[in-house]
């Protein structure tokens, strides 16, 4: 009879690194259940064997149990620190599941351990981007190309982190050589395919753009990110229904895909096609109920759309699965101020500041709501936060104007001085023309073909009209670029009149170079307006006026005039509006981001067509 002893003898070094061999070749043939029994074997005869740890950290990985599969890595780097494969898949782990700063930490220790580890530099430039720190991962994609400069992978990465920073000649002159010598894998062309045709997109050369996009499907069809890509061309082309199609298709390959269903969604608004506007949500819910963002991104929509009562359930809907966003707080607390339940709707803003004391939109919004339930001092403290925060936040700016004009601050007359800081700039003809009146003809007949949807975006303050996609400046529109050379003109003298002054939040930030945050031009129809708002993000913005109906000249009811101070809600002023400015075509009308300002309707078949912008400091 054989000893128990001797059929549990410990197994010698030769045995173990046999068993490890069995156990990854098993691995490599996805042979999970008898992979895990060799590495059993061998873990409890050496419990902390690190290359037995590191193989059974891969297999809870490929069984997706991601907790199990890091708590593996890291044993095997406590058994033999050394390893930088055990680093190196740690860190792509922790890519993986979001944990991308975590990973970048890992992953430099990978490549201190081993200093030519290319596929450590490839996934730490991922990290990288998926964090949003472009230029570190250029530079590790470019590290890992000084050691395999041929590496088609590190090539595709790079030109998408180029593309990132908008540098999209740069990513061009690397995808296109690196397309013509992928010649063995259609995956991996139609990935650098893809990635060109960003390019040539950011270079608005859209019918290229389609070609690559076009390339990329024929080569791997179940590229999700080409569907929504070409989403985007096809609407830059005009091809509007074709750009429907193509988002439809991007959903229907990845389901979650949420930026495929914002953009689809807005589209469907611009076109008016109110029976399939937002039933790609309720479609990708029915399949995963579990997704919480999926009801939370329908009711920001519906909170545009103004049906409160919907956004309400499908806020509450997402905040119960998604326990620790702070988003859906946050609407059902804008919600409940726009319905009059202002105990509620501090009870939801107490919670969104409490998840995220540093998000100073919360804090802005909680200000917003403070002022409309009747405290304006708690709200002006809750603005102050938020300046605390975001220093140069326009809306924060705004909202602190308004809590110091509710309690009578002489602050808010220094804040915002109407007379001082709206400014009026008659522009003069542009090159190749002889007056502003035939300029703004062709202006406006050229601004035709911009203008192509049937209304307004969704999340837009324009009510009534169309506004062009994309920025207008410093895009290819020659008549426009004539424009911008008098409007930089007009920007530099504001500019130059302002005074010094380092507490005030327009003047502080007074420089002589700028550039265009963003540019647009808006088309209002019989009845259209703005809403009144300020710009978040911008410093000095604008409206420049093409064609105004002629309903603008009767100076009593100022149909049609921008109009300054008044907010977007009625907070119990007598006279509301501080000034408003009659529009005149070639007139340009220059005031700080933060200055509450909209547009009083008008009646008219004429359309009223404007270029605004918003200007920042260099």
């Amino acid at each position: 009879m054989t000893d128990i002893a001797e059929q549990d003898a410990a197994l010698t070094d030769a045995e173990i690194q046999a068993a490890l061999k069995q156990a990854l070749e098993l691995l490599n043939r996805k042979e999970m259940v008898a992979a895990e029994a060799a590495l059993d074997r061998i873990l409890c005869e050496r419990s902390e064997e690190p290359d037995a740890l590191q193989l059974m950290g891969v297999l809870r990985r490929l069984q997706g149990r991601h907790a199990d599969a890091e708590a593996f890595y890291r044993r095997a780097i406590v058994a033999n620190p050394n390893l930088p494969q055990v680093h190196h898949n740690l860190g792509n782990l922790l890519r993986a599941v979001g944990r991308n700063e975590e990973a970048a930490a890992v992953l430099r220790e990978a490549i201190r351990l081993k200093p030519n580890y290319a596929e450590a530099y490839l996934t730490l430039g991922l990290a990288l981007q998926a964090a949003g720190d472009f230029p570190a991962a250029e530079k590790a994609f470019r590290d890992g190309l000084r050691l395999q400069p041929n590496w088609l992978m590190l090539k595709q990465c790079l030109g998408g982190v180029l593309n990132e920073q908008k540098r999209a000649e740069e990513a061009e002159a690397v995808l296109r050589p690196a397309i013509a010598l992928s010649t063995r894998d259609p995956r991996q062309t139609a990935a650098l395919m893809h990635n060109l045709g960003v390019s040539l997109k950011l270079q608005r050369r859209y019918r290229e753009a389609l070609e690559c996009f076009d390339g990329a499907q024929k080569r791997a069809p179940d590229m999700p990110a080409a569907d929504y890509n070409r989403g985007n061309v096809l609407q830059q082309l005009g091809l509007l229904e074709e750009a429907v199609d193509s988002y439809r298709a991007a959903i229907a390959r990845n389901p979650l895909d949420l930026l495929a269903h914002h953009d689809l969604n807005q589209l469907l608004y611009r076109l008016e096609r109110n029976d399939e506007f937002l039933r790609s949500y309720d479609e990708a819910a029915f399949l995963y109920p579990e997704i919480g963002l999926l009801p939370m991104y329908k009711a920001t929509f519906l909170f545009q759309q103004g049906e409160y009562e919907a956004a309400r359930e499908h806020y509450e809907r997402a905040a119960a699965l998604l326990s620790d966003h702070v988003t859906p707080h946050d609407g059902l607390a804008l919600i409940f101020a726009r319905t009059g339940d202002f105990e509620a709707a501090i009870r939801e803003h107490e919670i969104t500041v409490r998840m995220e004391p540093e998000n100073a939109h919360a804090w802005v919004n909680f200000s917003e709501t403070l002022i409309r339930a009747g405290d304006a001092k708690k709200g002006l403290a809750a603005a102050e936060r938020a300046m605390t925060i975001a220093p140069e936040d326009q809306h924060a700016l705004a909202m602190w104007g308004l809590a110091l004009r509710t309690l009578d601050d002489a602050r808010e007359e220094w804040l915002n001085d109407y007379e001082r800081f709206v400014q009026v700039f008659e522009l003069n003809p542009p090159a190749g023309y002889a007056d502003m009146e035939s300029f703004n003809r062709d202006l406006n007949a050229y601004l035709d073909r911009l203008h192509r949807d049937r209304r307004e975006c969704i999340d837009q303050t324009l009510r009534g009209g169309t506004q062009t996609l994309d920025d207008i400046f410093g895009t290819g529109h020659d008549i426009v670029e004539r424009l911008r050379e008098k409007v930089d003109e007009a920007v530099a003298a504001y500019i130059q009149r302002m005074k010094e002054d380092a507490e005030h939040p327009l003047l502080r930030r007074r420089h002589p170079a700028f550039r265009y945050a963003a540019s647009w031009s808006s088309r209002l129809r019989d009845c259209g307006f703005h809403t009144n708002h300020v710009h978040p993000k911008g410093w000095i913005s604008s409206a420049y006026y093409i064609a105004v109906p002629e309903a603008a000249e009767d100076a009593h009811q100022k149909q049609g005039w921008i109009k300054f101070g008044e907010p977007a809600f009625d907070a119990g002023f007598a006279e509301p509006v501080r000034r408003a400015i009659q529009p005149v075509p070639g007139k340009l009308v220059l005031f700080p981001s933060y200055m509450w300002h909209g547009t009083v309707p008008f009646r008219s078949p004429n359309a009223r067509t404007t270029i605004a912008f918003d200007v920042v400091p260099k």
